[in-house]
């Protein structure tokens, strides 16, 4: 018997089925392409596979670059994998067979996680001897999210949309005491509170738009790097990073906070529910446009955004200028440095005028000229 038929191959060594059919399919190919010797040599192609998880912010760039990088070479599987920005950084530093080639993370990382070096983008993994190169992907605008056409999209259009003090009054497990303390002017962040502790809609205005029922609050979770981006820039920073010397300040679990790493999940809660509130990646809130309203952000710490003004609404102009602060961030891919020869085709695919397309096409900004060129200079 021929050592090359298909049966031997599934005997010997307990080779897995897949690798039996890829062959098979490989042999059938060979033989269309005209009558030859079956002692010639034929194409031994090597199929790659590039692994990737983390982020679900970056999830949409992974996957749409991965599938157009699959489809042009076909020798080449993209895998993607959410998890969480926390899933991201660990699986890439991982020295186990949950260990992946590129990393998403929609946050910087943690000095709990990888050391700096020097150029600021190589990170040296403090649980294995593994480094990595961070690249910036595409520029995200986070976004507040409601229920389209129900109370409290009424409400926040009727408001002209939200501050930053607002939505920290609205997510905050401090009470309102401690933020005032902390310059919260609530007589105009809450200029209806009927002081009946319970945070609601009506709270926030007197104009009638706004229904006197509790908030509902849905976000990411705690693995998530929106969960600390989002935390970071609507809390006390140092607060909600622990920091000794500052009163811890969170997110309100005690009033409901529901929380995923999968932005579905949080789509369909808020989609649910008229009077509930949430935030993800704005590429999230141009796929379900259609049932979520975003939120006008103003950029203020103490006022309610009636006295405010200048509330801004993410959009790509708005993201990449910069105006839509201070929610607009950098989200990126981090690269195992000892998997450059696998994985150097795919990302300067991503970095080319195609791969910026898909970024555009899935509701990111795409990278300015300058930084690309940075971007690509890093991948060598």
């Amino acid at each position: 018997m021929n050592n090359g038929e298909p049966n031997m191959m599934m005997k010997k060594n307990g080779i897995a089925w897949t690798i039996v059919l890829t062959l098979m399919i490989a042999s059938m190919a060979g033989c269309l392409g005209g009558d030859t010797d079956t002692n010639d040599a034929t194409d031994t192609t090597e199929q790659q596979t590039i692994n990737i998880a983390g982020s679900s912010t970056v999830f949409p760039v992974a996957s749409a670059w991965g599938q157009a990088y699959s489809d042009a070479n076909s020798d080449y599987t993209v895998t993607v994998a959410g998890g969480g920005s926390g899933a991201g950084a660990s699986k890439v530093c991982s020295t186990d067979s949950d260990s992946v080639h590129i990393g998403d993370m929609s946050r910087d990382w943690k000095t709990s996680e990888a050391e700096a070096g020097e150029d600021g983008y190589t990170f040296n993994c403090l649980d294995s001897d593994i480094t990595v190169t961070q690249l910036v992907v595409a520029i995200d605008g986070l976004s507040v999210v409601v229920k389209k056409g129900g109370a409290s999209d009424q409400c926040i259009t009727e408001m002209g949309g939200l501050s930053m003090a607002q939505l920290r009054w609205i997510y905050s497990d401090w009470n309102v005491s401690e933020l005032e303390a902390d310059g919260l002017i609530m007589s105009s962040v809450t200029p209806n509170n009927d002081n009946d502790g319970v945070r609601e809609w009506s709270d926030l205005s007197d104009t009638g738009a706004c229904a006197d029922t509790e908030i509902k609050l849905w976000g990411a979770d705690s693995d998530s790097g929106t969960y600390e981006y989002f935390g970071e820039q609507v809390f006390c920073k140092n607060c909600f990073a622990g920091k000794e010397g500052y009163e811890a300040e969170g997110f309100d679990s005690a009033r409901g906070y529901q929380n995923s790493a999968d932005d579905n999940q949080i789509v369909n809660g808020i989609t649910g529910d008229e009077y509930a509130i949430g935030y993800f990646g704005y590429a999230y809130y141009e796929e379900n446009a259609n049932t979520l309203s975003v939120s006008a952000i103003a950029n203020n710490d103490t006022h309610g955004v009636q006295d405010a003004g200048g509330a801004v609404t993410p959009e790509a102009s708005t993201v990449a200028d910069g105006s839509y602060a201070p929610l607009s961030r950098f989200i990126y891919m981090n690269v195992n440095n000892d998997e450059w020869d696998l994985v150097r085709g795919f990302l300067e695919y991503g970095y080319s005028d195609a791969g910026m397309d898909h970024v555009m096409d899935v509701g990111y900004v795409a990278l300015p000229q300058a930084m690309i060129d940075e971007m690509v200079a890093r991948i060598g």
